[in-house]
């Protein structure tokens, strides 16, 4: 948990070295912090001593090229369905959203597990600030 604290910061770095716009900070920032939060809360046994979790961020053209790692139990977040939305506010529930709100944000999301590593890969689309803004297109995995 002490390596979310410093996650924040982390992208903060990023952030500013590659001069995002605010939508694509705000899809780079939740994307992220949700598949590490995952892992931590979900991936980690109570028993164990430490987990990991490596983040690798990098550029392609105009997309965002994100690689999150852990060596967790195997957990393919390509197989969870949609959550049915609530259609009240009285009936929302604080979790289970997060992997729903990567494929809004994300172009593409996939996954592998190998040499029992779980690795999840996300592409954003990438715009830097004053450049001009295309319009949010449908994550991966998602009707439309």
């Amino acid at each position: 948990m002490a390596g979310l604290a410093r996650l924040g910061g982390w992208m903060d770095k990023i952030v500013a070295a590659l001069r995002l716009d605010s939508r694509t900070e705000y899809a780079l920032r939740l994307c992220v912090e949700e598949a590490a939060a995952n892992v931590v809360m979900h991936g980690v046994p109570d028993d164990a001593d430490a987990g990991f979790v490596v983040l690798r961020v990098a550029t392609e053209m105009e997309v965002l090229r994100v690689v999150v790692e852990d060596r967790c139990g195997a957990f393919d977040p390509l197989t969870v369905p949609t959550p049915e939305l609530p259609r009240r506010l009285e009936d929302a529930r604080v979790g289970g959203l997060g992997i729903h709100l990567m494929r809004q944000y994300a172009r593409a999301i996939d996954y592998e597990r190998r040499d029992g590593t779980n690795r999840l890969m996300l592409s954003i689309p990438l715009v830097r600030s004053g450049a001009a803004v295309p319009p949010l297109s449908r994550g991966a995995g998602e009707d439309g």
